[in-house]
């Protein structure tokens, strides 16, 4: 019987987990890179359009550039497999670095790490 009580114990704190750094780090930069992809798609929208090209430009110049994402610290909060986390996103826009220390909430849903807001 103990032994069951121990093997459910062990279950139950490997569910537990906070996700690791490079998990967190890994759901930022799809985040960007999705950002990037809608950009792409709507510049190749533009077609031969003048206007829509230039806009489609400059919109594209302003987009953030993810560079890293350091000193990330996630604590368990209220519901099952929510976390609360912060970390130090350095990205570059127009061409200038910049670091911005970022909250955001991680899921794990069907043993998957999700990013929220």
């Amino acid at each position: 019987m103990s032994s069951i009580i121990a093997l459910s114990a062990l279950l139950l704190a490997a569910c537990s987990d906070a996700p690791s750094a490079s998990t967190v780090e890994g759901l930022i930069e799809d985040q960007y890179e999705q950002a990037g992809s809608m950009m792409d798609d709507a510049m190749s929208q533009a077609g031969n359009d003048e206007m829509a090209k230039a806009m489609s430009g400059m919109m594209a110049g302003m987009m953030p550039t993810f560079e890293s994402v350091d000193d990330v610290n996630c604590d368990a909060t209220e519901g099952d497999n929510t976390y609360m986390c912060t970390a130090d996103i350095t990205q570059t826009v127009a061409g200038n670095s910049r670091t911005n220390k970022g909250n955001f909430r991680v899921y794990q849903v069907n043993d998957e790490w999700v990013l929220g807001n």
